[in-house]
């Protein structure tokens, strides 16, 4: 029973996302494990064993923080079952950040379509980490559908997947990892050290999110109509091991392989041009339709990922249900 009563309170919490976006507060859930996440890396990065210190400071926050909301939802649905799942979805709404990609991405084709590249420049440094005071139309399109391919797991599908399998608790404790990943996570002189047992924790709890995700994603092809589905699989799972992530690399060369077009390259971060590789055949140019495209593989991928999670829900329930 209680894994019809996950997949209902995700897909609650999917609804909630979709008609109000993030919780406008300085207590999201988000904000608080960053702002935790950066109080223990300023207290702890520093002296000797850094890698450990880092491992410590992540896991065992992301582990407190999940046994919390264990035994607050233990007693909600303890008191009903409605009561547990009305909090479980609230809960899972702060662990989702759907809209807020769709409303950028939506601002990035509005002010490209005007011509306003400046605004559009800006509107594109709120979802990338390269730099974008120089990037072409091309480029932006460009950065905006990589955007997407990687954060429809990260943002959606891969809390949304854990919530199934252990409830809010997993998927809090797999959100508070991904944003220390992706705060602490980077191969740089600071980090490198001490955000190495982030980085690795994100790796494992991504492996199998990533690739239900693109397996997903490929299935919109029918609904973007630029190539055929086993063309976009063998452009999935062919170029996505080029990436240098393990698994960052399903969603981007999903998104090249849908929209037959060329992702990936060379980019500039922080001064420094990096030699990324190359995602997709590139028969199709990068143009501004493409971003409307791009929201359309986003919206079908997480359409028909709510159905694999219900399908996968009611057969565990059936199973459970003959076996005992």
């Amino acid at each position: 029973m209680m894994v019809i009563a996950h997949v209902t309170a995700l897909t609650l919490a999917y609804l909630l996302d979709l008609l109000f976006g993030d919780p406008r507060t300085k207590y999201h859930p988000v904000v608080l494990m960053g702002n935790m996440i950066s109080t223990f890396e300023r207290l702890f990065n520093k002296g000797r064993a850094r890698k450990w210190k880092g491992l410590i400071a992540t896991l065992i926050p992301g582990l407190a923080i999940a046994m919390i909301v264990f035994l607050f939802m233990a007693v909600a649905y303890h008191v009903h079952l409605a009561i547990g799942v009305l909090l479980e979805a609230c809960i899972l709404w702060g662990c989702i950040g759907g809209k807020s990609m769709i409303s950028h991405i939506e601002n990035i084709y509005e002010h490209l379509e005007n011509r306003q590249i400046k605004a559009a420049r800006q509107e594109t440094a709120m979802i990338v980490s390269r730099d974008t005071t120089q990037l072409s139309e091309e480029e932006m399109v460009r950065a905006s559908l990589e955007s997407i391919g990687e954060n429809i797991s990260d943002s959606v599908t891969a809390p949304m997947l854990y919530a199934l399998i252990g409830g809010a608790p997993l998927a809090v404790f797999y959100r508070f990892m991904n944003t220390s990943d992706a705060m602490i996570g980077y191969r740089t002189s600071r980090y490198e050290q001490y955000g190495w047992g982030a980085a690795r924790i994100d790796d494992v709890l991504n492996l199998i999110p990533s690739r239900i995700t693109a397996l997903c994603m490929t299935t919109a092809v029918w609904y973007v109509n630029q190539t055929k589905w086993l063309q976009a699989f063998k452009v999935t799972w062919e170029h996505a091991k080029l990436h240098e992530s393990p698994n960052a690399g399903y969603g981007e060369a999903a998104m090249a392989g849908i929209l037959n077009v060329r992702l990936g390259g060379p980019t500039k971060y922080r001064g420094e041009m990096i030699d990324r590789p190359f995602f997709g055949r590139g028969e199709r140019k990068l143009d501004i339709p493409c971003l409307q495209d791009g929201l359309l593989v986003w919206r079908v991928t997480l359409v028909h990922f709510i159905v694999f999670l219900w399908m996968f829900g009611g057969v565990t329930w059936l199973t459970q249900s003959v076996l005992s």
